[in-house]
């Protein structure tokens, strides 16, 4: 059995995270069971250790089952109330409707802590049989294969998948379903603030229901439990149609609406096959829907294992929680918490800046969590105490004390029998060897030279470093808020763009909200003229606020000096060279550390010496920014 993970500060502070959207109380227990006490949800990744995954993965599916139906039944429950209906209306949908569950969840989980990724897909690969290069899915009931496959397409993007022929064909239509534009399965998975928890849902079962009925009909009629002749798409659900024409989830009742009453608990017949699969006029058939039910069972405790079955007891307390919950957080996206007579409150559309901003965070995420990880080991080591002798002696302790050698004698002699003479060992916080206070300002040249992808991959290299410290300092704060102590830590980041003429997309005493992320694509990539990188360079002063001839290395709060670091994208050039290296040498003399990115150009590099450095292909930009932010990070 593996042994049980120990909550770190980190798991710690994003439980903490997690309780204050719920409004729920959350601690780790012992042992593998989940329960919920008086207000108090008690969890413990020992229930995926014990199901062999080792510490970190245990960690990433613990937040991923309270971020999913925990936090669903706690601010969105109609979505769990149609979901309980659906299952209970049909034990066969149950394999389907677990992975809607495990994709949508991982979807909002990593959009809130993208540093579980690796782990949900270590964990996914751990609980499939590998093949050459990939899965190999061949030999499973079709419809589980549809399953696992899908899970693979959304959690471990790349890896092969070795499927029966009409699975690879179900997997080749919903590629072209994607065409043109994201992939069809992200468009259900991932976050979409413009739709509730409920239609967000039932787009999902538009999309991947009716293969999986097909399939599931495909096994049936093989293993003699169907009628092969039979339509295996429901009467009531959403075709395919419904998701293409975008209204799927939106106007039409979705695959769930026949099995719902009332927005709850009504229990629908279960279909026509089902009832003669498990109840046939003849034993073979019996037995042989047993194991049919069986292997779905199987493939449930394997691959989508829960501690939180939503028809369990957990679920349907926190499904009575306060109503109020829902009402009054700002994460509630369950229309019958929206107004009166049950009437949705309006949801702004999301602007097509910000979703096109999204859609390539979401493909950056990778880039984005290293340029957060980076920051992770100084976090630990500020955390981390070291067992030091004390400066002090006592009268207990380990080792005696060479400089009260002439004291301890005059006390034994006075006839003290416990005098303080040794020292004792105490926790001390690591001495801070290099300042953490950091602030970086990033200058893109979008002048008319720019146009095109060296401006497009620049406002990723953007994206990239602006989305990662703002998680780092999100990171810094929980870590503070849970350990109660102050790291003596903060990082800040600005965004500036020049042409003729410099503009600050993000300020440095800013957080980077929609606004900015509007802003940064539309900034980098307007139309541009000169490159003034004289007056780019002198707006980054002024943002860092060395300008003024008296101004000195900033203190913090506490006496701990900032450390500037400005870095500049541009293709070579300048309107005024001249300019621009005195701008350079001001920042420099006054502490800033400057760089230099220059693409396919030389001339930059120069200019910047020592710290300039040549890209050749402007994809190498977000990269570049990483390694370099990297190398600003002070040594643990």
């Amino acid at each position: 059995m593996s042994s049980v993970p120990a909550p770190t500060p980190s798991l710690a502070a994003r439980l903490q995270a997690v309780a204050r959207v719920l409004g729920v109380e959350i601690v780790v227990g012992e042992g593998a069971d989940w329960r919920f006490d008086r207000g108090t949800l008690h969890v413990s990744p020992t229930f995926f250790a014990e199901r062999g995954h080792p510490e970190d993965e245990a960690i990433a599916l613990t937040m991923l089952e309270l971020w999913g139906p925990v936090r669903w039944a706690a601010l969105a429950p109609a979505r769990q109330r149609r979901r309980r209906s659906l299952a209970n209306a049909s034990g066969a949908l149950e394999p389907l409707l677990a992975a809607v569950d495990r994709l949508q969840g991982a979807g909002e989980l990593l959009g809130s802590f993208p540093a579980f990724r690796e782990q949900l897909a270590a964990a996914t690969l751990r609980s499939l049989p590998a093949g050459a290069g990939g899965v190999d899915l061949i030999g499973m009931p079709r419809h589980l294969q549809w399953i696992a496959a899908i899970l693979c397409l959304a959690l471990t993007p790349g890896v092969a998948i070795h499927a029966e022929a009409e699975v690879a064909a179900e997997l080749d239509h919903l590629e072209r379903l994607g065409a043109g534009g994201a992939h069809a399965l992200r468009r259900v998975s991932a976050p979409d603030p413009a739709r509730p928890a409920l239609r967000r849902f039932e787009r999902a079962l538009a999309l991947l229901q009716p293969p999986y009925e097909r399939l599931l009909a495909t096994d049936l009629a093989q293993r003699g439990l169907a009628n092969a002749g039979e339509d295996p798409r429901s009467d009531d659900g959403p075709g395919v149609e419904g998701f293409d024409s975008g209204t799927g989830g939106e106007d039409a009742s979705g695959a769930a609406e026949g099995a719902e009453a009332a927005d709850g608990d009504a229990v629908a017949a279960p279909p026509e096959d089902d009832r003669r699969a498990r109840a046939g006029e003849r034993r073979a058939e019996s037995e042989g829907a047993d194991l049919f039910a069986a292997e779905q069972a199987g493939f449930l405790t394997r691959v989508l294992a829960t501690p939180l079955p939503a028809t369990g007891a957990i679920v349907d307390e926190l499904l009575e929680l306060p109503s109020d919950l829902e009402a009054t957080s700002p994460a509630s996206d369950d229309p019958a918490a929206s107004g009166p007579a049950g009437r949705s409150a309006a949801v702004p559309a999301v602007p097509a800046e910000l979703a096109d901003y999204r859609i390539r965070a979401e493909r950056l995420s990778g880039t984005i969590e290293r340029m957060r990880e980076t920051w992770h080991r100084v976090i630990a080591d500020r955390l981390a105490e070291r067992r030091a002798f004390a400066r002090r002696a006592s009268a207990d302790g380990e080792l005696l004390d060479e400089n009260r050698l002439v004291a301890t004698v005059t006390a034994v002699r006075a006839g003290i029998r416990r005098p303080e003479a040794f020292l004792p060992r105490e926790s001390r916080r690591r001495p801070d060897r290099e300042t953490g206070n950091t602030d970086y300002v990033l200058l893109i040249d979008r002048s008319g030279s720019m146009r095109g992808r060296p401006a497009s991959f620049a406002a990723d290299a953007a994206l990239v470093m602006l989305e990662g410290l703002a998680g780092v300092e999100r990171d810094l704060a929980a870590v503070e808020r849970a350990s109660g102590t102050e790291l003596d830590l903060a990082i800040r980041t600005s965004l500036i763009v020049y042409d003729a003429e410099a503009v600050v997309v993000k300020p440095l005493a800013g957080s980077l909200d929609d606004r900015s992320r509007r802003r940064l694509r539309a900034e980098v990539r307007a139309p541009g003229g000169a490159t003034n990188d004289a007056a780019a360079l002198r707006a980054a002063g002024q943002e860092l606020g060395v300008l003024d001839p008296s101004a000195s290395r900033e203190r913090g709060a506490e006496g701990a000096s900032r450390r500037r670091i400005v870095l500049l994208i541009s293709d070579g050039g300048s309107n005024d060279p001249a300019e621009a290296r005195s701008e350079l040498m001001r920042l420099r003399a006054r502490g800033v550390e400057v760089l230099g990115i220059g693409i396919g150009d030389d001339e930059l590099v120069r200019r910047y010496a020592p710290d300039g450095s040549r890209v050749d292909d402007p994809r190498q930009l977000p990269e570049r920014v990483l390694a370099l932010v990297e190398a600003s990070v002070p040594d643990a």
